[in-house]
């Protein structure tokens, strides 16, 4: 009996255990009969050291109360007992995925997890759970990243996602036609995935995100740039710690007012804006938090609903509240009512599942490698969820609770509620009456813009054409004078029939204003296609008939001044002409070739936007119209570098013939004046249209003032002083004309190296070295047929060549060059005074012909005289070359063609 004793006594407890096992899986005893117990395992971060433990200690009361009700109800689990096991994680992962092992290997089964809270541990847990074909329910974990169905298959969540946040934004901004918005993010993984998932969402719905923005710990940058893109719309991912820097550098930047709204998370805690935190790195005071984060709106958790409609537990949520508040003591927090409806998804699902099994013991003992058929009929239940709990109406889409999203917005540093989104069935409760915009109706998304199409102004395009048309006028005018006195001395001697061509040239410039001005209002599209090649033609072969023919009346006074061979050079006409139409046919090549492979055509381009000059939220952009080809930098470039060359050489030209006064060129100093005139005015005009193409009233303006000063100036200065000498001398019969071509004498002497350069000095030089040898060859042979034909008279000739000067000592002779008029009684005495030089010194014969030139109407000419002498015999044809040199027109009228021998010489001592 005593050994019996020992034996019972050592067997007891594990008869008492084994009692107690088979209680806790088949059930408890009840007034009906015995219940079976089902149990799930919840994972609860027990610690005083994260703030995931308030999360754990607040919801524990809602999760109790949700087991009373639950065990409690006839409707659901009958003859069932929902049991949980807890689990401390300590918010820690190891520790928790430990709990998880443990939870595991305990005995009863466990068919849920339940929990999790702190990411790092339920991140892990989630993606264990499938391995054991379980199903993993959070109530706290909003993390985008654990959507992701391929690497947490089993993971569901009755506590929105952050990303279910998007649907209720882009529910917002469909509402008040927002279409261009901007987002900043912080660097955190939480939050990236966030974005990107909003960014997905906005291309896929119409919305333009026009900037993207992302910070790590300072926000300046990211600010700046969203204030460089203009947008108005915000949408804000950070945490509440960087919320102060980042609405610090809203204040700075003045991105806040009537004109901005922000959309950011609603969750931040109530003293966010109070700067008497902890954070240092922040300049901005309380009051400038509130004023640049007043009236920002928010999206957020739904504590509870707002119905007050019968849940699944026959409470309606205010009646659960009151019940939650009498549990929870001092503790709470805003989770609970989501963590009540997990236990009530785990109870929903449970319940389905044992009406289609027809033994309870699959669930009883359930095995966790083995029961394929039990877990696929759980994860059919929990995606057929749908019921209303104290949340709102419970469904699932992917793991994710599409539930209810509160809007709110900042009112004086409170958040206050101004609608709600239910993303079952994706409507959107807005109450606008309680919303306050700081401009008194919501702000637009960009400025109202106004395309504007800028025209010429017609007051400006009438005012300037009716100035071309003076300007053609007067060309007429011109035009009439040239012909009608063509055969006047005065006009005849400077090539009337090249002026036409000016006069042409200019009528055509004139011409292009008038295409210049015209646009879209007074065209149509294939008309105003047809002006742009009309106006380039007009404008290019104008200044080529106008520049081209003074650019070839200056060239023949170059190149006959240039002439150091002292020979008679005459340009005719006909070679201007030729000039003129080589200088033609480049341009057409030019117009032609861009016509046919590249036509002119009318683009519309935007200006630069405008804000409204009345202060109203308006953007004006102006629509530009201009004449353009695909190709047209190219053929500008030839043109401009094909005129460039000209006018650059032009200027040449009319550089080196400065000083030059050539009587039957009489209007070749004018001529000079108007290439610097035509240069000046196309460049200075060229580069200023370049500064002003969104202005067409500017540009037009500038441009047709340029070719209407250059255009008069060139016509006055061509033919105002044939009419001045056209009313001097109406008949054409003052013959009083000057053959030099230098403001003074032209006097070519051993200093001659002054006046000219030395390149044509060391031609000359050459020349005269090569003259003198042969004049003291052809020297020496009269000499010698002088000596044979008269013998007697060798000591006469040489008593005369001994009397003249000698060249060494005094470096030349000088005589007086009459300048003659025929019909002048002068000319007639000059012509029988005979031909004498001085014997003088060299300074004494330069002081008289000075005192006689000008009551003879002479100039001074000094001969230079070499090594030798040489007799006025031999000078007189040298001299006549001299004059024969200033015979630059081709005029049969040209008076110096009638000097002889006999007149050129007259002495004026």
């Amino acid at each position: 009996m005593t050994t019996l004793n020992t034996r019972l006594a050592k067997i007891a407890p594990i008869l008492v255990l084994q009692y107690i096992m088979l209680n806790t899986v088949l059930g408890v005893q009840t007034e009906d009969g015995m219940a079976i117990r089902l149990n799930f395992a919840a994972m609860f971060p027990n610690t005083t050291e994260r703030p995931e433990g308030e999360i754990a200690r607040g919801v524990k009361p809602a999760i109790d109360l949700a087991l009373r009700h639950i065990n409690n109800s006839t409707k659901i689990l009958p003859g069932y007992i929902l049991n949980m096991e807890e689990y401390d994680t300590k918010c820690d992962m190891a520790v928790g995925t430990k709990a998880f092992f443990d939870a595991m290997v305990d005995e009863p089964p466990k068919l849920f997890v339940l929990g999790g809270i702190c990411s790092n541990v339920t991140a892990p847990i989630a993606e264990a759970v499938s391995a054991w074909n379980l199903i993993q329910i959070s109530y706290a974990n909003t993390e985008p990243f654990l959507s992701e169905r391929e690497k947490y298959p089993t993971f569901f969540r009755t506590v929105p996602s952050e990303t279910d946040f998007n649907p209720a934004t882009l529910k917002l901004l469909e509402h008040f036609n927002w279409t261009r918005v901007a987002s900043i993010h912080h660097n955190d993984p939480r939050f990236s995935l966030a974005q990107n998932k909003m960014s997905s969402i906005m291309d896929m719905n119409g919305i333009k995100v026009v900037t993207v923005a992302d910070f790590d710990d300072d926000p300046t940058t990211a600010i700046q740039t969203i204030k460089e893109s203009q947008v108005r719309i915000i949408l804000g991912f950070f945490p509440t710690e960087e919320a102060q820097k980042v609405f610090c550098q809203i204040y700075k930047e003045h991105l806040y007012g009537d004109k901005y709204v922000w959309i950011l998370p609603g969750w931040y805690t109530k003293e966010w804006q109070n700067m008497n935190s902890t954070i240092t790195d922040v300049e901005c005071t309380t009051n400038e938090m509130i004023q640049a984060s007043e009236g920002y709106l928010a999206t957020d958790l739904l504590p509870l609903s707002t119905s007050d409609e019968e849940t699944i537990s026959g409470f309606s949520a205010i009646e659960y509240l009151l019940q939650y508040n009498e549990e929870r003591n001092d503790v709470y927090n805003v989770l609970h009512g989501y963590a009540y409806d997990g236990v009530w998804v785990i109870a929903t699902v449970l319940d389905k599942v044992l009406n289609k099994l027809s033994n309870s013991s699959s669930l009883t003992q359930f095995q966790y490698d083995k029961d394929n058929e039990v877990f696929h009929l759980f994860m059919e239940a929990m995606n057929d969820t749908s019921f209303t709990g104290v949340t709102g109406i419970l469904k699932f889409n992917n793991g994710d609770r599409l539930g209810t999203i509160i809007l709110g917005q900042n009112q004086g540093g409170y958040q206050v509620k101004i609608g709600e989104y239910h993303a079952y069935n994706d409507v959107l409760e807005l109450d606008e009456e309680i919303i306050l915009w700081r401009g008194g109706s919501p702000p637009r998304d960009r400025p109202i813009i106004r395309r504007v199409r800028h025209e010429v102004s017609l007051v400006l395009y009438i005012g300037v054409c009716s100035l071309a048309c003076v300007g053609i006028i007067l060309a007429l005018i011109f035009l009439f004078f040239n012909l009608r006195f063509r055969n006047h001395r005065y006009v005849k001697m400077s090539s009337p029939y090249i002026n036409n061509l000016i006069i042409v040239g200019a009528i055509l410039c004139y011409l292009s204003i008038f295409s210049l001005g015209l646009d879209g209002r007074h065209l149509s599209e294939n008309n105003f296609d047809a002006v742009c090649t009309i106006q380039a033609w007009l404008l290019a072969l104008g200044f080529t008939l106008a520049y081209g023919a003074m650019f070839a009346k200056t060239w023949r006074v170059y190149s006959i001044f240039t002439d150091i061979k002292l020979k008679k050079k005459i340009i005719k006409d006909s070679k201007l002409f030729g000039l003129v139409g080589a200088l033609v046919f480049v341009d057409l090549l030019i117009l032609l070739s861009w016509g046919i492979s590249d036509p002119l055509k009318r683009i519309e381009e935007e200006g630069s936007p405008q804000s409204d000059t009345e202060g109203r939220d308006i953007t004006i952009v102006p629509i530009l119209q201009h004449c353009k080809s695909s190709r047209m930098t190219i053929w500008m470039s030839a043109i401009y570098a094909y005129k460039g060359v000209l006018m650059v050489f032009g200027c040449f030209l009319a550089w080196e013939t400065r000083h030059v006064s050539i009587p039957a060129l009489n209007d070749s100093k004018y001529i000079g004046m108007s290439v610097y005139n035509v240069v000046v005015m196309c460049t200075v005009g060229a580069a200023l249209s370049f500064f002003t193409p969104s202005s067409p009233d500017a540009s037009f303006g500038i441009i047709s003032v340029f070719i209407l000063f250059s255009t008069t100036v060139t016509l006055c200065l061509v033919f105002i002083p044939k009419l001045h000498q056209l009313k001097r001398d109406p008949v054409g019969e003052e013959r009083k004309i000057r053959c030099t071509t230098t403001k003074a004498s032209y006097r070519i002497s051993a200093t001659a190296n002054n006046s000219i350069n030395s390149v044509k000095y060391q031609k000359l030089k050459a020349e005269n070295l090569e003259l003198h040898r042969i004049l003291t060859e052809k020297e020496k042979e009269i000499s010698a047929l002088l000596d044979k034909l008269k013998p007697d008279n060798s000591e006469n000739e040489d008593n005369f060549q001994n009397s003249l000067p000698d060249a060494q000592q005094y470096g030349g002779i000088f005589i007086g060059v009459p300048l003659l008029d025929v019909n002048s009684e002068s000319s007639n005495k000059l012509a029988n005074i005979p031909s004498k030089a001085s014997h003088d010194s060299s300074e004494t014969a330069q002081n008289k012909c000075l005192e006689n030139h000008i009551e003879n109407n002479c100039n001074c000419l000094e001969i230079p005289l070499m090594e030798n002498q040489i007799s006025f015999a031999h000078l007189i044809p040298l001299l006549k070359t001299l004059r024969e040199t200033d015979i630059l027109s081709d005029s049969s009228d040209s008076e110096c063609d009638e000097l002889t021998t006999a007149t050129a010489m007259p002495s004026c001592m």
